[in-house]
């Protein structure tokens, strides 16, 4: 540390800034940016760090200088509980779970290691517990550096989800003629790669008919606390984007409404796609289950549910659509597509010039 730590507004919310090998790490619940007492609050924790640094006595866990609330340190559980209740994300609440499970503070790299170690004597995946010290350090960022383990993952290709033009044929048929309450959904999910909360949340209004093409503007997902509830939320970008169907899905969703409307089922702003048990939006596990069903009865390996959108944008980008408008339809940033889905073909066309 070459200097003092510094305040910074992050979107008008107070942080302290401290520099610890050649990294940024930050002290937060500090109050706003523009309240003085938050402000002098803020610079005396700065000194504070400041003369430890110089005296020797510097805690790099910064767990010293973390601001009371209500009289008390604001720990690591406190901080996951509060995002888990702001976001009700299911890996969050999991998370927590787990740090409880453990039972023991995490204070210094030892307790994380223990932790670990811990962990992969339950067992759980090295995947699960990357995503464990993921939360840990989005919950209290101003010590990130202690929950960075280095752990050994495998990477699972997206194109080991892709199924051929001759699978998707397959699928499609036999949805058509065993899971016909489920066959509009996944034709449109394969001609789209919508993401799950979006298909799980489209409504009848997000469809402009005349246009051919969706509005994809909000999202429905599970209550992590609960999985009977659930609640709309943005999409993943947090933007709007248009997403074109083809004649066939067109026609397709005309029958399913009209379908819908026999059964008293239809509401304008109603949801597109129902269980056909409880008339309530659908789930990932219900689509898991029919999606398995299918697969199994084609006599194809498992895939997960996500497939649909893996082969969509794989198979649009072989085409030869531009990345830029498939980024624009999918979500992604174009860098991501690409750099997610745009796999070496071996057909290479090369120009040629008259001279």
């Amino acid at each position: 540390m070459r200097k003092a730590p510094s305040l910074r507004s992050n979107n008008g919310a107070l942080q302290v800034r401290v520099r610890l090998d050649g990294r940024d790490v930050f002290i937060n619940r500090l109050g706003r940016w523009d309240d003085p007492v938050a402000v002098a609050r803020a610079q005396a924790i700065s000194a504070q760090i400041w003369s430890d640094y110089k005296e020797g006595t510097f805690d790099r866990s910064l767990l010293r200088y973390t601001p009371l609330v209500k009289g008390q340190q604001v720990g690591l559980l406190e901080a996951m509980q509060a995002l888990a209740d702001s976001t009700h994300n299911a890996r969050c609440i999991h998370a927590m779970r787990v740090v409880k499970g453990f039972g023991k503070p995490l204070r210094n790299r030892s307790d994380v290691e223990d932790f670990v170690r811990w962990m992969q004597a339950k067992p759980l995946a090295n995947r699960t517990i990357a995503g464990i010290l993921q939360v840990c350090r989005n919950a209290n960022p101003s010590n990130r550096q202690l929950f960075t383990y280095r752990l050994t993952l495998k990477q699972r290709s997206v194109q080991s989800d892709v199924l051929s033009v001759e699978e998707i044929g397959m699928v499609l048929r036999d949805m058509k003629e065993q899971e016909q309450w489920f066959y509009p959904l996944f034709l449109l999910w394969m001609s789209t790669g919508l993401r799950n909360a979006e298909i799980r949340g489209l409504t009848w209004d997000c469809i402009r008919w005349s246009e051919g093409e969706l509005l994809i503007c909000k999202t429905l997902r599970r209550d992590g606390y609960s999985s009977g509830k659930v609640a709309w939320a943005p999409t993943k970008t947090g933007k709007e984007r248009v997403v074109p169907l083809t004649p066939q899905v067109r026609e397709t969703l005309l029958e399913h409404q009209c379908q819908m409307q026999e059964q008293g089922l239809y509401e304008k702003q109603g949801l597109v796609f129902l269980s056909p048990d409880t008339f309530t939006n659908v789930y990932d596990h219900l689509l898991g289950r029919v999606w398995h069903r299918s697969l199994q009865r084609c006599g194809l390996p498992p895939r997960r549910l996500y497939a649909q959108r893996h082969s969509f944008l794989s198979h649009a980008l072989a085409m030869g659509n531009s990345p830029a408008d498939l980024a624009q339809i999918a979500g992604h940033s174009t860098e991501i597509l690409l750099k997610t889905y745009a796999k070496p073909t071996g057909r290479v066309k090369l120009p040629c010039w008259s001279a």
